[in-house]
């Protein structure tokens, strides 16, 4: 029984979670000859690095909260646990992956004379939710 909510549990995160596919050479090539010329385009760009940062953390606290709960209920084993331990490791490296991109994306930026000013957001441009009143 708790084997299989597990299993279901560990597979609708994965399906909820948007993995992307692996990034070939020529698509990284043409990435790079897309330097952004305004200000305006490389706020974007830096927008969607921000943005990539957040939902890779949304991501790995998901898979951090399924691994809690995996681990209160009694230890359980097989592929329920092993998908749990696949998504926390993916989570883990997209995570990382997103914050280097992040930091080489300013440091672009910076060398091509964008303010720094310019390239700070709010939580709302980056889709995380306004943290409620107490």
């Amino acid at each position: 029984m708790i084997r299989r909510t597990l299993l279901v549990c560990s597979i609708a995160l994965l399906a909820t979670l948007s993995i992307p596919g692996p990034v070939t050479a020529d698509e990284m090539v043409a990435e790079e000859s897309k330097q952004p010329e305004s200000r305006e385009q490389w706020r974007a760009q830096v927008l969607a690095a921000n943005q990539a940062v957040v939902s890779a953390q949304k991501r790995n606290t998901a898979a951090l909260r399924a691994y809690e709960i995996m681990r209160h209920r009694r230890r359980p084993r097989g592929d329920g646990k092993q998908a749990i331990m696949d998504e926390l490791e993916l989570s883990r490296k997209e995570l990382a992956s997103a914050k280097q991109k992040l930091e080489e994306t300013e440091e672009a930026a910076r060398r091509a004379g964008v303010p720094s000013s310019q390239l700070t957001f709010d939580p709302t441009e980056l889709g995380v939710p306004a943290s409620p009143e107490r």
